[in-house]
This record gives C-alpha cells, structure tokens and sequence, in this order.
C-alpha cells in the first residue's frame, strides 16, 4: 500500500509499504478514506524535526476511514462502518488517566508519531480509539473530527456566552476553529493575524473584525471595540502570553492553546493578580470526541470554508509544503 513514511532528518517520502496486519484481539483495521494534515506533521519536514517522529514511522492522525477487518475481542464497531480517530492512546494506569485527564496520561502513545499513522491506504488502530460516524459526512470533512475535538477542549474549559467579545489570536486551521465556536456560541470574533489571507478568510468564516497586529495597535483596537476588554483572549499560535494580558478585562479568561517549545513570556505578575485574570492551558481533546462527531453529523459549523487543497496521496509531500508555507489552511489527502 502507498504511505507517507517519515525516513529522518526532515525526509519524508510516499512509497508502498506492507498492508498492516492485526495484532491484538482488540485492534481494527480501517480502510482510510481521507486524512487532514496538522501542523505536527509539517515539523517532520524540519531537520532536525520540531517534533520527535521515530523513523521510518507513517506520519499521519487525522482521518477518517471504513473498518474492514476486526480483532476477535472487538464489540464496539464492525466492518463497513465508518470511524474517526483519536491519536492519543493512554495508558489508562497512571494518576492522570484514572482520574479522568486522559490527555495528560503519563505515557500515552501519539498515532503518527511513536506509532505508525494514518497517511496510509489502511491502518491498524485499538478500537477504545475509534468513534463512529455517519457515512453521510463527506470524508474530507469527517477527517477533521481530531482538531476539532481538540479545541473543543478549549472552549469547553472556558465557554463564551451570546454578546460577549472574544479575541483570537492566529487564523490558521486552528485559531479558525475556535472562530466558528466562538461564533457558534454567539459571541463577537475578533480575530489578530499579519496575513491578509488568513484574515480575510476568517472574515468570510465570520469573524467580525480582523486586525493586523503589525499594522495596527492591536490592543486599542480591542478595547475600541470592547471598551472594558475581551472577556476571553485564546491563544492559538502558543507564542502570545504577553500580549494578551492587556486586551482582556479584569477578571477575564486567556486560553492558551498553542504549541511551541522554544516560547518564553516577559509578563508582571501583577497584572494578572489586581485584575484577577485566569490563565488556561488546554492540551488535545478530553473527552470531546462524541461532540465533535455530532457537530459534524449536523453541519453546524462552516467545515467546508477551511479545507483550502484536497490531494491523492501521491501528492502527499506537496500537502505538507502548502500547510508549511502558510498558502494551504487545511490540506486534506484522499483516497478513492
């Protein structure tokens, strides 16, 4: 079978691979249908990787494909249903998983990364992984199940309500998902990013306003448009702690939700203690797998707006390039 196989040191190639094979009674083999590519993926392409990938691992974990073949022990789906995902395998024995935050599991296996992915014309995953979904979602809109699950995470943790004013920073795949929620929920998106692209993208996903933040002063911006600051700020791009601070109101929320290892925040502590402002670190889906599943069963949401490229497989390497160049939002790789 054909699949995106990370070979180190920022090489990864689409070549044929043996068909993976059931080993444990609880395992499932799905024919994959369609696969988005994320960010993680892009920093296999680094050298070294921004991200730990064991070589020659298939890189990939959001998709969506159709069972066909099922460990013996396997009850809870069957062959030709349709399945999504999740990449993040707990142990289900440390404090963390026991107690209910599998994200933070101690010693989680990541599909794609430790693990063979999803970038595949078939993969082998657990079946406590796998959630049904109804074969009426289109698959390049089923495979987005994962992020969005992820950042429902986040608005979970700290929900907005109708007529509030949240603002957000970044307008890639992810900054555009919490856009639609926030939206969703009723409230007024501002959205910060240096590209005319992305920003007019958001604007055409809802956002009310769009501010470069080079060109203009975000924060006088913010508090024209809410006199007393945002009741929310997220952080979607991970590098922008600092920043939000002064946008948001006394006894307001800001939600980081972004990765990126190598940031470091100057901030006063004392801002944060007189105005009472609560810091949020979200990490991956907890729980919001069924959620994001029903949300697009129902189509509640704009999906289609942020799949900018959908590529065959062979052309699995360029999809990584347009997600790492800024020009793709959301790449989706296909199979017939």
């Amino acid at each position: 079978m054909l699949a995106a196989v990370y070979e180190g040191n920022g090489v990864l190639n689409v070549k044929d691979v043996p068909l993976p094979a059931l080993t444990s009674p609880t395992d499932v083999l799905i024919n994959v249908k369609a696969i988005s590519i994320c960010g993680t993926d892009v920093r296999a392409l680094t050298s070294p990787p921004a991200y730990e990938f064991a070589e020659g691992i298939v890189v990939g974990h959001e998709c969506v494909g159709v069972v066909t073949d099922v460990g013996n022990d396997v009850s809870g789906v069957q062959v030709g249903d349709h399945v999504v995902v999740h990449p993040n395998n707990g142990c289900g024995k440390c404090m963390y998983c026991r107690t209910g935050k599998i994200n933070l599991c101690e010693h989680f296996k990541h599909v794609g990364d430790t693990v063979d992915g999803v970038m595949a014309e078939y993969a082998v995953i657990p079946e406590k992984l796998l959630y049904k979904i109804s074969p009426d979602v289109p698959a390049h809109i089923a495979c987005l199940a994962e992020p969005l699950a992820c950042v429902l995470n986040g608005t979970e943790t700290i929900r907005t309500h109708p007529g509030e004013t949240v603002v957000v920073h970044g307008a890639g795949p992810i900054g555009l998902l919490f856009l639609m929620l926030y939206k969703a929920a009723g409230a007024t998106v501002v959205i910060s990013d240096p590209a005319e692209g992305r920003g007019k993208l958001a604007l055409d996903m809802g956002a009310d306003y769009w501010v470069n933040p080079i060109k203009e002063d975000l924060a006088a911006r913010v508090h024209e448009i809410a006199p007393t600051g945002a009741d929310i700020v997220t952080d979607a791009v991970g590098v922008l702690l600092a920043q939000s601070i002064p946008l948001v109101k006394k006894g307001g929320n800001i939600v980081i939700f972004g990765l990126n290892a190598a940031a470091e925040a100057t901030i006063k502590p004392i801002q944060i203690v007189m105005n009472e402002l609560h810091i949020h670190g979200c990490y991956i889906a907890k729980g919001t797998f069924p959620m994001a599943v029903k949300i697009l069963e129902r189509g509640l949401l704009p999906m289609e707006k942020l799949v900018t490229h959908r590529l065959p497989i062979q052309e699995g390497k360029k999809g990584l390039e347009l997600m790492k160049s800024g020009e793709g939002s959301k790449v989706v790789i296909e199979f017939n």
